[in-house]
């Protein structure tokens, strides 16, 4: 069972996959999130000033396409508010849904600039204990 919400990265040529882990569906989606914020970056700061929260909510056919749409609408608000988001609060996750509020920080400059999350052997399901997920992040 894992105690913990945790992500790691596995490079590919002009991609990364991305794996997840999380005691539950929400927290799973909100690491997501948070190691989108990491890779854009190259380090999440620490709390402090933000800019304020706003809600987003994403639907898919199911929850493997829910994840890639919940990353890629995190990506499209980046791109078009100049945030990257650090603090996610996935209030509800179901089979066709996510609802959270999240906010963010205005880098100057990204590490990692993401054009997508893909359908590409994208896998969520639940694991002893928790979640599990895999995704291809295009970079």
């Amino acid at each position: 069972m894992p105690r913990s919400a945790r992500h790691r990265f596995a490079e590919h040529t002009g991609e990364v996959q991305l794996e997840l882990a999380a005691p539950s569906c929400e927290e799973l989606f909100a690491e997501a999130g948070r190691a989108l914020a990491e890779l854009m970056l190259g380090e999440v700061p620490g709390p402090g000033a933000s800019a304020p929260a706003r809600a987003v909510e994403v639907h898919a056919r199911d929850r493997a396409a829910l994840l890639v749409g919940w990353l890629n609408e995190l990506i499209y608000l980046s791109e078009t508010s100049k945030e990257v988001f650090t603090r996610l609060e996935v209030e509800r996750v179901d089979e066709t849904g996510v609802w959270a509020r999240v906010a963010g920080v205005a880098p100057e400059v990204l590490k990692t600039a993401v054009k997508a999350a893909t359908l590409h052997g994208v896998s969520v399901e639940p694991s002893e204990g928790g979640w599990r997920a895999s995704v291809v992040l295009d970079v």
